[in-house]
Parts: structure tokens; C-alpha cells; sequence
């Protein structure tokens, strides 16, 4: 059966529908034809150089992003810039970007619900009603220190940061990616401890200072997660429609490491 690049965006959209995202947002077809035939996918939390080369390598049709691939509107495309050096590099090699962003952040089943996954968190529910972003959920009680163990395991971080409130962990409230936006929801339900990621010194002291642990696990860590999780779901939908789509997770290195 032929399965084109339009086939592949509707199945992606009735995951992480467009209209989730933030109005600031970009998300969707970035470059492509949308007749293109699709036999190969891969899957990266982002445009880089190196996922780039393994989609080449794996031949990809469509290279499915979650950070969007093209966020500016841009005045011209060379290769002057990173970036568009490397829309120009998979647009010479006939490969198509889409991008899921705030739409997969907040979508049940998406990047939050990985996390919670992740790190075990237990009764979950949505943190901010209004937009869906965030979780919060329930760990056994324990220490701070030990909490903030778990997490780098879990999420084979290279180091967390953490903001000590002074209180057990029972009550966690998650975001993937950047989520101190969500300090003052985490503190109005009752979550003594906030994971997330690109915590900033002023960010942090609000939430230590105003009773909440905080850690910061990293952007890519806490996001990363996700990408096995649509793996698998993409799959399981090509084989319900008989599709021969083959689907690979790009090895991302993450960019900021401990020395």
C-alpha cells in the first residue's frame, strides 16, 4: 500500500492535534511535499547535525521532530545559518521535516505523560487545566536527596540541580523541557517538589522561597522520554493499516554534560 507523507501528518495529528499548541508556537509540516511516498521515518527531539546524518544514513522519507524545525520566519534559506544548512541538507537529500511541539508537550499521552512515566509517579493528573501542560502526581515519601537520585537514573541524566525547600517529597509535579512558568500552579495544588528543566537562579528562588523543592533535571532528560513512547505508538498504528513504514529514534547526545 502506498503511504504518503499526507498520510503520515493526519495519522501524527490525531496524537498531538495542532490545535493543542501554544499560539507562539510552530508546529506541522516544515518542509516537504506532502504527495511524498513515506517508508522510512525517524524520530528526533531535534534538527541537529547528528540526526540529520542518521536520518540520511537511514534513508528516511520524513524526519519527525519535537522542537520545530523552522521557529522564526525566515528571509532567506542558506547555508550561512546552522539551521538552514540543515533544512538545505534534507531538502538535497528529498527528506521531510514535521515538528510536534507544545501540542505533544500537553496531549494525553505525550511528553508529560512520559515523564510521569518515567520517573513512576502515581494518580496523575494535568497540572495547568487551562493549557494541559504539566503533571502532578504521588511518589512514596522520602527524602529530597533520594528523589532527586531517582530521577537522574530514571532519566540517565549526567547531573540535576536541586532547590531544597526544606520538605519530604510526596507530591510531584512534573514538566517537560522548560516549565518554571508553572511554579505558582505546582505551589496552588498543594506539590511540595516541581521537576523540570532550564531553571533559572531568580526561578529557583521563587520556588524555594515560596515552599517548593525544585529540581532541574535538564531540558533534553525530561524530554526524551517521549520518543520511544511515539515509536511505539506510530507503529502499533501502521501495522492496524497494514502500512510498511519502518520507524528509528535518533541517537542525541545531550548537548550539556557534567565535567
Amino acid at each position: 500500500m502506498l503511504v504518503t507523507l499526507n498520510d503520515i501528518i493526519k495519522l501524527i495529528e490525531e496524537i498531538a492535534p495542532p490545535a493543542l499548541a501554544e499560539e507562539w508556537d510552530n508546529v506541522g509540516l516544515m518542509l516537504g511535499r506532502r504527495n511524498k511516498q513515506v517508508k522510512r521515518i525517524m524520530l528526533a527531539l531535534d534538527m541537529t547535525k547528528a540526526s540529520v546524518e542518521q536520518a540520511i544514513a537511514f534513508h528516511a522519507d520524513v524526519l519527525i521532530t519535537h522542537h520545530p524545525a523552522i521557529f522564526k520566519k525566515l528571509a532567506s534559506v542558506t547555508d550561512k545559518i546552522w539551521q538552514q544548512e540543515l533544512l538545505l541538507t534534507l531538502a538535497e537529500h528529498g527528506i521531510a521535516v514535521y515538528s510536534a511541539h507544545t501540542n505533544l508537550d500537553c496531549v494525553q499521552g505525550g511528553v508529560n505523560d512520559a515523564l510521569v512515566r518515567a520517573l513512576g509517579l502515581e494518580d496523575a493528573d494535568i497540572l495547568d487545566v487551562r493549557s494541559g501542560l504539566g503533571r502532578v502526581g504521588y511518589v512514596e515519601r522520602c527524602s529530597l536527596d533520594e528523589f532527586a537520585g531517582n530521577v537522574k537514573k530514571q532519566l540517565k541524566a549526567p547531573y540535576v540541580v536541586v532547590g531544597n525547600a526544606g520538605k519530604p517529597v510526596h507530591k510531584v509535579a512534573v514538566c517537560g523541557g522548560a516549565g518554571t512558568d508553572l511554579i505558582e500552579t505546582a505551589l496552588a495544588c498543594g506539590a511540595d517538589t516541581l521537576v523540570t528543566g532550564d531553571v533559572k537562579y531568580h526561578s529557583a528562588q521563587e520556588a524555594v522561597f515560596s515552599g517548593l523543592n525544585i529540581i532541574d533535571a535538564g531540558h533534553q532528560p525530561t524530554e526524551l522520554p517521549v520518543l520511544n513512547e511515539l515509536a511505539d505508538k506510530l507503529s502499533l498504528r501502521f501495522s492496524e493499516r497494514n502500512w510498511n513504514v519502518n520507524i528509528s529514534v535518533a541517537r542525541e547526545e545531550l548537548l550539556l554534560k557534567s565535567v
